[in-house]
C-alpha cells in the first residue's frame, strides 16, 4: 500500500463508526502501514493535495478512499 493510500484510508477509518467494516479497514492499514516518517509525510501530501482538511477527508479524499478501498478488495460503503 502506498503511503498516500494508507493516509488516506485511515482518515477515511476514523470516520467510520465500531464495528466489522472499521475493523477490516483497520485491518488493512495495519498490514500494509509505511514507516512512521513515511506515515508522517504521507499526511502532508495528502493534506497538501486537497484531499483533507484539518485532518478531515474532503470531497476529492472521499473520491479517493473509495478508489483505494476498491483498489484493496475492502467493502466499497454508501455515501461517504
Amino acid at each position: 500500500m502506498t503511503g498516500v493510500a494508507w493516509a488516506v484510508l485511515s482518515a477515511y477509518a476514523r470516520t467510520l463508526p465500531a464495528g466489522p467494516e472499521r475493523r477490516k479497514v483497520s485491518g488493512c492499514l495495519r498490514a500494509g502501514a509505511p514507516s512512521k516518517m513515511g506515515r508522517n509525510l504521507a499526511r502532508v501530501v495528502i493534506a497538501h493535495s486537497g484531499l483533507t482538511h484539518r485532518g478531515k477527508l474532503t470531497a476529492k479524499g472521499q473520491h479517493a478512499a473509495r478508489v483505494f478501498l476498491a483498489l484493496h478488495g475492502l467493502p466499497l460503503p454508501g455515501p461517504l
